[in-house]
């Protein structure tokens, strides 16, 4: 799906969709028993509401919830305006373009200039997490090597109470494997404030997924935005806020298309099982209306593809991953202001995961109301000035 001919990406989307279509009868099956115990136990212990479980485990209340989707929504117009230009440079645009487009003008990184440049970054807001990042490096805790029988991504292992954690990844030289080195970087760095935590039983029991992915992603965050300043090549400046404007709607639109299907799942479910052919139909009117109708052709089976929809224990495995987005966008500018006094009330902040709600908390350390639309607006705005950047670069 990532290789470098257009033609081979679009063969293995067309072969993998096929296959699906095949066995979309047995996913139905499984979908409908999910649907049916969860509905269940729901009703045996007198809950109205699918969510709620969910709500509670992530620490964040409805109202917020649904104040964040409510934003993203009232800035539908501006958010588009990305695909429509992309449209209008193209035949048609689909999902499978819009994801599989290839950011060549990128070009490659050594491991070790990546390593300087996720340091130069951070050290822009604090010498702690700069020098954390050069640690977890040299000290061993990486393993980078591109061995082919290592899965795409990363992966970070806590080891609480040595404080230390060990972190794998295929780096293949590209910007997208420095963003994950990165990404996992933030991850370790969370779980380093977590030392005094008892067990990694706790994290299981305990580690909200609003706040799972804060750390990682304002790290992400952190290196692009350093990238994308310090690059004085246009075109390597647009590929990169390419890049970066694609991630974004990724969480506020597919994530966002998600967290619709799976409403819509639920509660055309009370009144039975539904076939594998409406579960599809619910899929692509979650992804057109998650997308603003703005593409020509959404992404099939996308209910079978991804593996959090199978979860047993709490439905709407989503949401957070906006949430933790856009509350690191947030996070960010707040970061750029205060620097190492950011830095401070941070560590604090990601050492009380899973205490107190995640809402509590941002309130607590950063007076930062999260029922409030002003906060999701401030960080909506970034992104939208971002896509204001692109188009202005693509049109000069």
């Amino acid at each position: 799906m990532n290789h470098d001919d257009p033609i081979k990406r679009m063969q293995a989307f067309e072969l993998l969709t096929s296959k699906l279509d095949k066995e979309k009868n047995l996913f139905g099956a499984v979908f409908n028993n999910f649907a049916r115990l969860r509905l269940s136990q729901n009703s045996v212990l007198q809950k109205d509401d699918i969510l709620s479980d969910s709500l509670h485990l992530n620490g964040i209340s409805q109202k917020s919830l649904f104040t964040m989707w409510e934003t993203i929504d009232k800035n539908f117009k501006n958010l588009t305006r990305f695909l429509d230009f992309k449209k209008n440079n193209a035949e048609k645009l689909t999902w499978h373009q819009l994801m599989t487009s290839q950011q060549n003008k990128q070009g490659k990184m050594s491991f070790s200039k990546a390593v300087e440049e996720i340091f130069n970054s951070l050290e822009m807001i604090d010498d702690e997490m700069a020098h954390f990042a050069l640690h977890v490096i040299t000290d061993g805790w990486v393993d980078a090597e591109p061995r082919t029988n290592k899965p795409p991504g990363g992966f970070c292992a806590p080891f609480l109470s040595e404080g230390e954690s060990r972190i794998s990844l295929r780096y293949d030289g590209t910007i997208e494997s420095v963003r994950i080195l990165a990404h996992e970087i933030g991850h370790a760095w969370h779980f380093k404030q977590l030392k005094d935590a008892p067990s990694l039983s706790f994290l299981e029991e305990h580690f909200p997924m609003s706040i799972a992915e804060c750390s990682s992603i304002l790290f992400e965050l952190i290196f692009v935005d350093h990238l994308i300043t310090v690059t004085s090549d246009l075109e390597i400046k647009q590929s990169l806020l390419n890049y970066k404007i694609q991630s974004s709607l990724n969480y506020l639109m597919a994530v966002r298309g998600s967290f619709i299907f799976e409403q819509l799942f639920y509660e055309k479910s009370k009144d039975g099982p539904l076939s594998s052919i409406q579960i599809e139909e619910l899929s692509i009117e979650s992804q057109k209306r998650a997308y603003g109708d703005s593409l020509e052709q959404y992404q099939p089976f996308v209910w079978i593809k991804y593996g959090h929809f199978y979860e047993p224990n709490i439905p709407f495995y989503n949401y957070p991953y906006t949430f933790g987005y856009l509350l690191s966008l947030g996070l960010l500018a707040i970061a750029k202001q205060d620097g190492s006094e950011f830095n401070s009330k941070y560590k604090r902040f990601l050492s009380e995961t899973g205490k107190r709600p995640v809402e509590e908390l941002v309130y607590y350390y950063f007076n930062i109301d999260l029922s409030n639309p002003k906060f999701w607006q401030q960080s909506i705005n970034q992104i939208i000035k971002n896509i204001e950047e692109y188009i202005h670069l693509s049109d000069s």
